[in-house]
């Protein structure tokens, strides 16, 4: 099954802007990123109740769990995709990627995610 997704999102992105929306000094805005980050985790797991057998779902919600400053859930699932079939994913821009490669390249990339 292909899925659509923003490989610039998929693994760096969202380490990047997390930390920089909490770093502020405003709580409204910090409660905004926070909301947002949550209802991401609840879409994304919906998503894998849904499509329990596919690797991309798993992608996804591993990345809103980085985005909601969740590493340890996020390596899991990152872990889970890598146990389910490969599954062809397209990025944004039409290029395809598969799954085992986004999740190694994730728990690679970020060392304490795939240590916890």
């Amino acid at each position: 099954m292909m899925k659509t997704v923003i490989l610039s999102l998929l693994v760096a992105a969202p380490l990047a802007a997390t930390p920089a929306a909490a770093a502020s000094n405003d709580g409204q805005n910090t409660a905004i990123v926070t909301a947002r980050a949550d209802a991401d985790v609840r879409s994304a797991e919906a998503l894998t109740r849904v499509l329990p057998k596919d690797g991309g779902a798993y992608i996804e919600l591993a990345q809103a769990y980085v985005r909601a400053d969740r590493p340890a859930d996020a390596a899991a699932a990152y872990r889970h995709a890598l146990a389910l079939d490969n599954s062809m994913m397209e990025t944004g821009t039409g290029d395809s990627v598969w799954s085992h490669y986004v999740a190694r390249a994730a728990l690679v990339r970020f060392p304490q995610m795939s240590a916890r």
